[in-house]
This record gives C-alpha cells, structure tokens and sequence, in this order.
C-alpha cells in the first residue's frame, strides 16, 4: 500500500473565545464568525456555552453562525461547555474575568496538546480579570506565566507591511517612563526582527 501525500497545506486550526462576557467581544466575534470569509481562513473552534454564542450572534444583529460538527470552510465547531452561565452586560466583575480565564486555560490545554495552532480573543476588561484572581498585568504575561515562558512578551500590531511592537502595554501613563530602557526597547526590536 502507498500512502498519498496531499498537496493540500492543512488549514490552520484557532480557539476562539469571546473575550469579556460584560463587553463587545461576544458580538464582535459573533460578526466575524458570521462572515464566510473568515472561516474559509482557518478552521474555527470557538470555545463558549451555546447559550454564549446565541446571545453574541442577537446582539450582533441576529446574526448566523454556521455549527458544524468539525470545523472547516462551512463552519465553526462549538466546544460546548455547558456552563450556562450568565454575566451582567457592561459591569466589571469577578464573574465575567473567571469566564474569560477559564476559556483560556481550556484554550492553552488545547495548544499544549497540540489540538490547535493559536488563540484568538476579543477584547477583555482587565479589571474583572483582576478581580477573578489575575496578578500580572496583563493578559499576555498571564499566558506566558501559565506557560512559564520567560522570554520577550509582546503585543504585536500589523498593519500592512507596518509592524509594531510595545515596549510596555496595560500599565498607567505614570508607569511608562520608567520602565522604557536601553534594553526594554531593544528587546521590542529583536522581537520584531525575529518574527519579519
């Protein structure tokens, strides 16, 4: 028997959380995944409660999202979780920062197992995510403490060919000036370096 390699590449597989449960990141998300478009990008894996992504997709105008029972070019595969849980729209609060951090320790788990290629998030509220528990600044530093990643943690922004990297991120305009170096930009650089 002769095993037939395909020329196909293989699509690249993404969690998707929603981001905070009180904000704009469900609908946002629900907008994107409605969009056939991104999902011929990527098979799409959205981590949430069913009852989540109904809610997402009415405030987003009722929008549909295509349910697929594996993720492809047709769909998003919904990883279920249900939690039916319900989060107070446009409040901070713990509960809306254990959500978002409880999908992206069932999205790391997935990575680690080699089960998907990246992590996508909406936006998030940094004071809930406090509150549920978080001590870095940031989400970025909390990832890379979960994963015990010591190296270089940045945001990175494209647009076009213009890439940037932050030198800080997520702290107060007090901070900024002290923690702006010789070495803190030249890691910034490096990683830009790197990754172009």
């Amino acid at each position: 028997m002769t095993a037939i390699k395909s020329t196909q590449p293989r699509r690249p597989r993404v969690a998707v959380t929603l981001g905070d449960p009180a904000g704009i990141g469900p609908e946002l998300i629900a907008k994107l995944l409605s969009d056939p478009e991104n999902l011929k990008k990527a098979d799409i894996v959205v981590l949430a409660d069913r009852s989540e992504l109904a809610s997402a997709a009415a405030d987003a105008g009722g929008v549909d999202i295509p349910i697929v029972d594996t993720a492809g070019a047709h769909g998003v595969q919904l990883l279920d979780d249900g939690s039916a849980v319900t989060i107070p729209r446009a409040e901070v609060s713990q509960a809306g920062g254990e959500r978002c951090l409880y999908q992206f320790r069932r999205a790391l788990a997935m990575a680690q197992q080699g089960e998907i290629d990246a992590i996508v998030f909406a936006p998030l509220n940094k004071s809930s995510l406090h509150l549920a528990g978080m001590t870095e600044e940031d989400e970025l530093r909390w990832f890379a403490k979960q994963l015990n990643f010591k190296g270089t943690t940045s945001e990175i922004n494209i647009a076009g060919a213009l890439w940037t990297a932050r030198v800080t991120s997520h702290i107060g305009i007090e901070k900024v000036a002290g923690l702006i170096n010789k070495q803190s930009t030249l890691n910034a650089i490096e990683l830009l370096n790197r990754l172009r």
